[in-house]
């Protein structure tokens, strides 16, 4: 990963000298988490996620480049799970996700807002659908609940991190994702745009919800990293719970999803270019 984001940086700035118009907006839509306590269920738990974004459109009117901030809530509850071994799991867990990178969009066609030709007529395309990628940095802290008080799980190690019952570290709660999707944009006057999108963030963690491993004896736990670690890790219904059972699937990174709209502004008034 590490050489991979030096080379997407390069790519998505080493145009902007030839940029043709640019954007700025606010993102309005909704979030939802996908994971260990949901494997599957679309717009469950979503949650209002506001944003802003700038968008430098580049000379050829179908490649745009865009950085954006948005700040969202993720959540997802054993409880609501149709998996009986799941609701008998009993974890819950809710975290901020606080969000800013580069994507680039692809236009299908050549658009802009308020664009003109080259002869200096309007452009024809008044929308296009499009599709976008890039890399995000976010910021998470999950958090459970235990008698209706909230409890950040990172520190607690509630999988045996920082402990003699597991060599790896306390997850970080900075990460890397990379989003993607699809979308439509279309004008809605001279200055002003909507766009419509679908992107789903792809990350390379697998502790959004703080389940990813199995259970550690819980004893060990207790006089290891406290008595609240142990009491977060195994919150089972029935509490019969083996060292070495199965608590999450580590082989799969968590996932959520951003969708909704975008209204944007053009900061200056197309030209007209004339044919000489």
């Amino acid at each position: 990963m590490r050489p991979f984001l030096p080379i997407v940086i390069f790519l998505a700035f080493s145009n902007l000298g030839n940029s043709q118009s640019e954007e700025i907006g606010v993102f309005g839509g909704g979030s939802y988490y996908l994971g260990e306590l949901n494997h599957g269920q679309q717009f469950y738990k979503a949650h209002f996620t506001p944003g802003l974004l700038y968008r430098y459109n580049l000379q050829d009117k179908r490649w745009v480049l865009r950085v954006h901030f948005s700040y969202t809530k993720l959540e997802a509850s054993d409880a609501d799970s149709e998996i009986q071994s799941n609701v008998d799991r009993n974890l819950n867990f809710q975290t901020t996700i606080i969000e800013a990178g580069p994507i680039m969009e692809l236009n299908f066609i050549e658009y802009e807002i308020g664009g003109r030709t080259k002869f200096g007529n309007k452009n024809k395309n008044n929308g296009t659908a499009y599709i976008f990628g890039g890399i995000n940095f976010f910021h998470m802290n999950p958090k459970g609940t235990l008698n209706g008080v909230e409890i950040e799980l990172q520190p607690l190690g509630t999988e045996g991190q920082g402990s003699s019952q597991n060599s790896n570290k306390r997850y970080n709660l900075n990460q890397i994702s990379i989003p993607f999707g699809l979308g439509i944009k279309f004008n809605l006057g001279n200055r002003l745009a909507l766009s419509i999108e679908y992107g789903l963030r792809k990350t390379f963690t697998d502790y959004i919800d703080d389940v990813s491993g199995t259970y550690v004896d819980p004893e060990m736990l207790a006089l290891e990293n406290g008595t609240l670690s142990a009491q977060m890790a195994n919150k089972s219904i029935d509490g019969a719970i083996s060292v070495g059972q199965q608590r999450g699937n580590s082989s799969n990174k968590d996932w959520y999803v951003i969708a909704g709209a975008i209204l944007s502004y053009r900061l200056k008034k197309a030209t007209t270019c004339r044919k000489w």
